[in-house]
């Protein structure tokens, strides 16, 4: 495809130029307000930051070449590479050129992935006169700030959800019964990387937990290998990480609602989760509430095995002893709390679909097919 008119063809180093990230190790992080910025994620907060925002960081050890974004100052970790110059650019577009292009086959590592920019210098890039790249920034900035909307909407109910939980137990008496006397729990697939092509059905996996809580759709994986029934998550079920790749253990142990998927058909959880469903007549919502308590989270933290990989304990989840209320104060609980469940299956309905334009626009103004200024009033 030829150039478009009035775009220049560059190589990346002349574009942006990158610079490895600082080593911070969890021990040497003081309380502060600056994000810990790592590849793919935010990675927790420090008092003292490297990077001026706006920025964005790129992985370079994990989540080879993605992206994340920073409006506020941060501190770039040594598995990222960081915007160190924009040599006149817009910041933002930069990062939708990263968020666009997969740059795994730069992997310079033999053992362990790793991205080096070197490698990467010399990569071609169309780029755009500055007015459009802004406009280009605009209209996929508009996407991102609506899920972005949605996303914290979705953890204020969440919290809210949390705290009503905390106030059944507050309010009624209960007793302490074993997780695995009231609840199934079913182990998820393994998978090949061979098994993950282009279909109607997909992976729920370890990157679909938001390890802040809460459920992220752009962690599904499409997949055609074989499974059991019993793995197939249904609307509405409950998953648990089973692992965790965090330094902080912020994942495991964290249960999350899986709501309908708008581009799957199927879903099915993988070797990294636990489907935990109730055994007789518990509601779902209060089981929800139980899986998502402080107390729970803390007992499976406390309960794992590993250093790099994080793994939970196989009694872990059976072991832990649950509050149970009576029944009728479960359901009432449920009734309560449906409602709010079904406002966060919307808002995470809709954040897939903000997912998927974004995504599908965002290779066409890339490249020039698409122009910002065709869009304008269309999106959101």
């Amino acid at each position: 495809m030829t150039t478009p008119h009035g775009w220049e063809t560059r190589t990346l180093a002349e574009f942006i130029e990158l610079q490895r990230g600082f080593d911070l190790p969890h021990h040497a992080r003081r309380a502060g307000s600056y994000k810990v910025l790592s590849s793919g994620d935010a990675h927790g907060w420090h008092d003292e930051w490297k990077v001026t925002g706006p920025g964005f960081v790129v992985g370079r050890a994990t989540n080879i070449g993605r992206p994340t974004w920073s409006n506020e100052d941060f501190w770039p970790l040594n598995t990222t590479l960081f915007a160190k110059d924009f040599r006149g650019n817009d910041p933002r577009f930069a990062y939708y050129w990263f968020l666009g292009h997969d740059l795994s086959a730069y992997n310079s590592g033999s053992v362990q992935p790793m991205l080096n920019r070197n490698y990467i210098a010399n990569v071609s890039i169309d780029v755009p006169p500055l007015t459009e790249q802004r406009s280009i920034a605009a209209t996929l900035s508009a996407l991102d700030e609506k899920i972005d909307s949605n996303r914290r909407a979705s953890r204020l109910i969440g919290n809210l959800a949390s705290e009503r939980f905390r106030a059944v137990l507050v309010e009624n008496d209960f007793s302490l019964v074993p997780l695995g006397k009231l609840t199934n729990v079913v182990k998820g697939r393994s998978y090949k990387s061979a098994e993950l092509a282009d279909s109607t059905t997909a992976l729920v996996t370890l990157k679909s937990i938001d390890r802040n809580g809460g459920y992220k759709a752009n962690g599904l994986k499409p997949y055609v290998g074989d499974y059991k029934h019993p793995q197939v998550v249904a609307p509405g079920e409950i998953v648990v990480a089973q692992t965790d790749l965090t330094q902080g253990a912020e994942v495991v142990g964290r249960g999350v609602r899986v709501p309908a998927s708008a581009e799957y058909e199927t879903l099915i959880a993988s070797l990294d989760l636990a489907i935990v469903r109730p055994a007789e007549d518990m509601p779902v919502e209060y089981l929800l509430g139980l899986l998502t308590s402080d107390d729970f989270r803390e007992w499976c933290r406390s309960r794992v095995t590993g250093t790099t990989v994080l793994h939970l304990a196989k009694d872990a989840i059976p072991t832990w002893p649950a509050p149970l209320v009576s029944p009728e104060t479960q359901r009432v609980f449920a009734d309560d709390a449906g409602v709010l469940y079904q406002r966060l299956d919307s808002l995470a309905y809709e954040i897939e679909r903000l997912i998927a334009l974004r995504d599908a626009i965002l290779p066409e103004l890339l490249s020039g097919r698409i122009r910002a200024t065709d869009l304008e009033g269309q999106l959101v």
